[in-house]
């Protein structure tokens, strides 16, 4: 059973056990699913659960069918392309705001978060070496001036690799790797510009198959 807290985070806590559902595939993409049954295997109320949904189709997880119930959305490889192209420009923008504000600090960490993509293991889980690669960019992400333009990023990157996971075999962390030395050599060479554009071309290019 779920239960509000004294802040009322109630459907805050719907929203992020129901993205749990959909990474782990619990609630799988196409498959139609009653909100009264939903509600019940929550344990919580129709009112919150309602609230999170259409926060998540807001957001492009789901779309809520009148009278039927929900449907976790499915992407396609259009859908992914379409993506990747909007977080390359989102990505490209937040740098060149955040430029200025990156210290060492933030550079140290850089290094740190990328230096755990190699060192996983073939083993590794998706999650894990997602999470690594995320607090790479997070890293400079944090410093940036529009809170909701790293919302938007964020928001679509989750509906990348919630739907979709990736190999993250040695080919692509040693991909990963260099191009993030690559960042971060520009962060050190002090080129917004050029770091702002090889993120967007480069990093964020179509390269999912």
């Amino acid at each position: 059973m779920m239960y509000a807290d004294s802040g009322g985070l109630l459907r805050n806590a719907v929203y992020e056990k129901l993205l749990e559902d959909m990474k782990s595939g619990k609630l799988e993409p196409g498959r139609l699913i009653s909100i009264k049954k939903l509600a019940d295997e929550l344990g919580t109320s129709k009112t919150p659960l309602r609230e999170a949904l259409l926060q998540m189709q807001v957001e492009g997880f789901v779309t809520i069918l009148p009278q039927r119930g929900v449907v976790v959305n499915a992407l396609t490889h259009e859908d992914k392309k379409y993506i990747f192209e909007v977080c390359g420009g989102l990505e490209y923008q937040a740098v060149i705001s955040t430029f200025p504000l990156l210290t060492e600090e933030h550079i140290l960490e850089m290094e740190m978060y990328n230096s755990r993509i190699m060192m996983s293991s073939k083993g590794s889980r998706y999650e894990d070496c997602n999470a690594i690669n995320s607090n790479f960019h997070n890293a400079y992400l944090k410093a940036c001036p529009n809170p909701y333009l790293v919302y938007l990023l964020h928001m679509n990157r989750e509906r990348l690799f919630v739907f979709t996971e990736r190999d993250w075999g040695e080919k692509f962390r040693e991909a990963n790797y260099n191009e993030h030395n690559v960042i971060i050599d520009l962060v050190r060479a002090g080129d917004a510009q050029k770091m702002a554009e090889y993120i967007r071309d480069i990093h964020w290019a179509y390269t999912w198959e």
